[in-house]
């Protein structure tokens, strides 16, 4: 058995778990991170388009060179092709290098004190009387951890929240992405076309020294779908090459209905902290970071770790982000009940009714906070989108153990 008393072991060093094992680090807490890739920041399914909002949050500068390049225009295309343009003259979000943000955000937080095992496989949690023991595989033999406390920022399809009894999330869909060599645009494009992408959506983002990801999400077939878009973005000649070999991942829809239990915590893609118009985790998943250091924190100070004092965590991650989950799970599952005449539809009702010109000229507008943009859209939109669509709206329940 490691023979050394942690107070709170994080299982999982992606941004999540590292932005909070270097919250809890410059509180005065003992943190341990194992991992189970041989480093940060590897084998990474991200985009990373992120906000200006998540960027502050971050602390990074504009400057940065983890901000591969920032974005204030976007084109939305239509089945047909058709595009509309949504430009703002400031930057709403930036692309940033998903790896390199991993490896600084493990970096500052071992400068703060935290210790990181990668190669580690964490393999299950036991109860002891006033302790947790961390089961691991660490290159070798098994090994056993103590710890006050532990959280699970694993990233979603982990099982170890599930065996820990937090239940499984049911409804997701597929990401898949590639980087392409680009030709001719620096613009980002996203594709609404449910042939494309069944009850997703398709996007071309450049990122520098002319290249590109290229990604979609989607209920099913994720190779198949991506191999079809790559064919035509290369008949449009829009990409040259894809030698890189494609990421998968799988994003939920639905956070945990429960993310706390005695002396465990939830966190990030693992809890379903995720957006689900956009399937982006990395703001959200920050914020309840904050806010579990926060609560983690609190029951340190009142040497109370039971279920009840760690039920503040889920209280306040879900007064905060439970609207936007609500709506945009809504939005989600709405546009997947569109057919691509419908899509079309919506699209040019839109192009005609000047929304982008109104949606640019928002002084609230934001990249990462969609409910109230949604709910303002829909009293222009209810005429263009089916009945039937709207009637076959989901409930809100988050999903259950």
């Amino acid at each position: 058995m490691e023979t050394k008393l942690y107070d709170i072991i994080i299982v999982g060093a992606g941004p999540i778990g590292s932005y909070l094992a270097e919250k809890l680090a410059r509180l005065g807490h003992k943190v341990l991170v194992l991992e189970k890739k041989a480093t940060a920041g590897q084998d990474i399914c991200c985009t990373g388009v992120v906000g200006k909002e998540c960027i502050d949050l971050l602390e990074v500068d504009t400057d940065n060179n983890l901000i591969i390049r920032q974005a204030s225009s976007a084109k939305f295309l239509a089945p047909s092709g058709k595009a509309l343009r949504l430009r703002r003259n400031d930057e709403v979000a930036y692309i940033i290098d998903r790896p390199a943000l991993d490896l600084a955000l493990a970096n500052k937080a071992q400068a703060s004190g935290v210790c990181y095992l990668f190669g580690t496989y964490v393999t299950g949690i036991q109860t002891g009387t006033d302790c947790l023991y961390v089961e691991a595989n660490c290159q070798g033999p098994k090994k056993l951890f103590e710890t006050e406390t532990a959280v699970i920022a694993t990233g979603f399809g982990a099982p170890l929240s599930q065996n820990l009894g937090f239940g499984k999330i049911k409804e997701l869909v597929y990401g898949a992405q590639v980087e392409v060599e680009i030709s001719g645009f620096d613009e980002v494009e996203v594709y609404l076309d449910q042939s494309l992408a069944p009850n997703g959506f398709a996007w071309l983002v450049p990122t520098r020294n002319g290249k590109g990801i290229a990604g979609l999400t989607t209920h099913q077939q994720p190779e198949w779908h991506l191999n079809r878009f790559l064919s035509k973005l290369k008949a449009q000649g829009k990409i040259t090459s894809t030698e890189v070999i494609p990421g998968y991942g799988v994003i939920p829809l639905r956070p945990l209905s429960k993310t706390y239990a005695d002396r465990i915590l939830v966190v990030g893609e693992a809890a379903g902290q995720v957006k689900p118009i956009t399937g982006g985790g990395i703001y959200y998943g920050l914020l309840c970071a904050g806010i579990a250091a926060d609560s983690l924190h609190q029951a340190f100070l009142a040497h109370d770790f039971s279920k009840q004092r760690l039920s503040s965590y889920q209280k306040r991650w879900q007064a905060r982000l439970g609207k936007e989950l609500k709506v945009g799970y809504w939005v989600h599952h709405l546009y997947g009940k569109l057919g691509n005449r419908q899509v079309e539809r919506l699209h040019n009702f839109v192009d005609s009714n000047g929304i982008p010109q109104s949606i640019a000229e928002l002084n609230d507008l934001s990249f990462d906070w969609h409910s109230e943009l949604i709910l303002k859209m829909l009293k222009h939109l209810a005429g263009a989108i089916p009945r039937r669509a709207i009637k076959s709206a989901p409930g809100q329940k988050a999903a259950t153990g």
